[in-house]
């Protein structure tokens, strides 16, 4: 892990899919991890992907990605 660290955390999966995609057309390197939500309950039968979606970048990065998100919501 090259010095990554939590950039933002999602719920919905194609939410962090969208980022992912603008990372790496722009070679942005990243990296990803699941946490179990607080709310998720443990018990048989519970949905394995109730998890945060945590994704990394270098903090070099933070810029640059905040940059990308803004032009990609302003389109």
């Amino acid at each position: 892990m090259k010095n990554f660290i939590p950039f933002r955390i999602y719920q919905n999966p194609l939410e962090v899919e969208e980022l992912i995609e603008v990372l790496q057309k722009h070679n942005i390197p990243f990296d990803r991890s699941f946490e179990k939500r607080h709310d998720a309950e443990n018990y048989v039968g519970s949905n394995p992907f109730d998890a945060n979606i945590v994704l990394k970048i270098k903090n070099e990065d933070f810029p640059r990605v905040e940059a990308l998100i803004e032009e990609k919501s302003n389109m």
